[in-house]
């Protein structure tokens, strides 16, 4: 499916994936070079990282996942022959893949498996109980990020190439339901007025006045019962349900993952630290910490307001001045809530202070060598992009979503709007149409018996007109041509005894031109009939300087009520009605119309040559199938 072009283009957001392999390459390359690797070491040691980024790029079926998740493995242990145990060998890149390239009944269980083997080969290997957890930190929290990144990613990448087809759905069900509500209000209606007219034409004169004026004063019930349905359409509540929209679960449960994660390393490198000598916990600073990370832990669970990123960041901080010599692993977490919550230029200025204040630490603790405290930096920007990254692509799955959503109420608000225009304009035009013209045969019977006949003839089509149309509405293809239009108002006009005069002086317009015509001109004959005592009725349709034009100009104009401003009011004013007042908005032409001297009335409609409120889809979400009546 063609991506929308406000859509969030995928590169940008990818970036911020591709940015995270980059920065834990960069903490296992400094890692290398501290090892004494050298380059050739530090290359060899990330072959592992191709297929993976390949895995992460592209989305294929599960034989090139399991292909590629294969490729990792074995090239994780290429190294092993070569450098031997002396290598930073943490699986990290084998825990990403199983998750990003297994089903989740699967991937979760072999997660875990890779960890605890990386847990129990550290202790095969002479490292300390703290040292095999914190190596198992390390590998649960770096799979943990990429697996978090790439599925928000790919969330996102397919809310954006999916934001229409919530609209769509929601258009379909709702043209469903408007059908099923249109045909149990209307269809049997017009059904009996269609019986009664056919009925008539095989009966003597007393039963056919009856079924005559059952049929009329039926005619006359719906369209006002229509008239009814249009404005509840217009002003009426969806019938949509609001759909509440959640941040993505798995996003916010892998941040808090790693939160917790990086508190477990946190109590883990105090261990390790007291064994080596570097600093002394007491047990009430045990106490105080796992308090303390419990609180930070809990907190993250919470609705992210300003209290509580304030409570938060000073669990955070504060305690560092006490037990700074491991508390500063969630510095990071604080950095990377500033990112989010504070407006950039600023946002930067303060996360660089932070990071030159805890790069200061660590060189004024003097635990290691350059390298490793610029590797620790190195953590520490990582993690704060995690933190940056989910937060934004969370919130931009949000809105994603809130699109979505939006788009199928606008869809459903459309196309409720057009149908109620469509109820009015061209399905009430027929049932004027036909009241009008049983009106006229009843009054004929007695005095033009055959006259009559004829005009009782034409009514049961007619009807059955009008039955079509109703189902044309709800599926968006009403057909009307000028041709059928004019014909239609000059057997019309000219059997109410009005003298017509119809005079065509341009070539067959396009296709949307001819329709926007043929509704204005089905709308007006119709006033005609109904608001005026009309004798004589002039239709003309010329076209100059790529304009197209309708002018109808009728006598025996009804005096309007009201006031001076009101009679005055231009075609569009809604004082003046619907009727024309719809056709100018939907159309996209210029309709103007009024008294005219003599007690004439006239309405000129002109169409450029491309009217764009009839050549694009009303509700932005489907081709314009047959002759689209457009809601602009």
């Amino acid at each position: 499916m063609e991506r929308s072009s406000d859509a969030p283009p995928p590169w940008p957001v990818c970036g911020m994936l591709w940015a995270s392999l980059g920065v834990l390459f960069a903490v296992r390359a400094t890692a290398g070079f501290d090892g004494g690797w050298g380059p050739p070491g530090v290359l060899l040691a990330a072959t592992s990282y191709p297929p993976l980024i390949a895995l992460l790029a592209l989305r294929r079926g599960p034989t090139v996942r399991y292909a590629l998740l294969a490729c990792v493995v074995l090239l994780y242990l290429v190294p092993f022959p070569i450098l031997g145990w002396q290598w930073e060998w943490m699986p990290w890149t084998v825990a990403a893949a199983v998750l990003c390239a297994l089903p989740t009944r699967w991937a979760w269980p072999l997660f875990v498996l890779v960890v605890a083997a990386t847990g129990l080969a550290y202790t095969l290997t002479g490292s300390t109980g703290a040292e095999a957890v914190a190596r198992m930190v390390v590998v649960a929290d770096d799979g943990l990020i990429v697996f978090g990144e790439a599925a928000l990613v790919g969330t996102v990448i397919r809310l954006s190439a999916a934001r229409e087809e919530l609209a769509r759905l929601a258009l379909a069900r709702e043209r469903l339901r408007l059908d099923g509500e249109l045909r149990d209000a209307l269809g049997g209606r017009l059904q009996a007025i269609a019986f009664r007219m056919r009925k008539a034409v095989r009966e003597d004169a007393p039963h056919a006045r009856h079924d005559i004026r059952e049929a009329a004063e039926l005619a006359r019930r719906t369209l006002a019962d229509i008239r009814a349905t249009a404005a509840a359409y217009r002003a009426g509540p969806l019938p949509l349900s609001p759909t509440p929209v959640e941040s993505p679960r798995p996003a916010r449960r892998v941040l808090l993952a790693v939160l917790v994660i990086q508190c477990v390393l946190v109590l883990t490198n105090l261990s390790i630290y007291e064994d080596l000598g570097l600093t002394h916990v007491g047990p009430l600073k045990v106490t105080l910490a796992v308090l303390g990370l419990c609180a930070i832990v809990v907190l993250q669970t919470l609705p992210q307001t300003r209290a509580v990123f304030a409570a938060q960041a000073l669990l955070i901080v504060l305690p560092i001045f006490v037990v700074h010599i491991t508390w500063d692993r969630l510095l990071s977490f604080f950095t990377g809530a500033l990112l989010l919550r504070v407006r950039r230029p600023y946002s930067w200025a303060l996360v660089g202070v932070v990071l030159a204040a805890h790069l200061a630490l660590l060189r004024h603790e003097g635990r290691w060598a350059l390298p490793n405290d610029l590797a620790a930096i190195g953590g520490h920007v990582l993690l704060m992009w995690l933190v940056y990254s989910l937060g934004r692509l969370t919130a931009l799955a949000d809105v994603l979503e809130r699109a979505r959503h939006d788009l199928a109420e606008s869809a459903v608000r459309r196309e409720r709007t057009r149908i109620a225009r469509d109820l009015h304009d061209v399905l009430g035009s027929s049932l004027s149409a036909v009241a009008l013209k049983g009106e006229l045969a009843e009054r004929l019977l007695d005095t033009a018996p055959e006259r009559a006949r004829a005009e009782l003839a034409s009514l049961g089509p007619m009807a059955e007109r009008a039955i079509a149309e109703l189902d044309a509405i709800v599926v968006d293809r009403v057909e009307l041509t000028l041709t059928s239009e004019i014909d239609a108002a000059r057997r019309m006009l000219e059997s109410a005894g009005v003298e017509t005069t119809v005079d065509v002086e341009c070539a067959p317009p396009p296709a949307a031109i001819d329709t926007a015509l043929a509704v204005v001109l089905r709308e007006t004959v119709t006033n005609v009939l109904r608001h005026s005592r009309a004798a004589t009725c002039e239709i003309t349709i010329s076209e100059s300087a790529g304009t197209v034009r309708l002018h109808v100009l009728n006598d025996g104009a009804v005096a309007e009520s009201g006031t001076d401003a009101e009679r005055n009011a231009p075609a569009e004013d809604p004082r003046r009605g619907t009727g024309l007042a719809n056709l100018a908005q939907r159309t996209g032409g210029r309709l103007t119309a009024g008294h005219r001297p003599g007690g004439r009335f006239e309405v000129t409609a002109e169409f450029r040559s491309d009217p764009v409120g009839l050549r694009r889809d009303p509700d932005g979400v489907d081709p314009v199938p047959g002759a689209q009546l457009g809601d602009r």
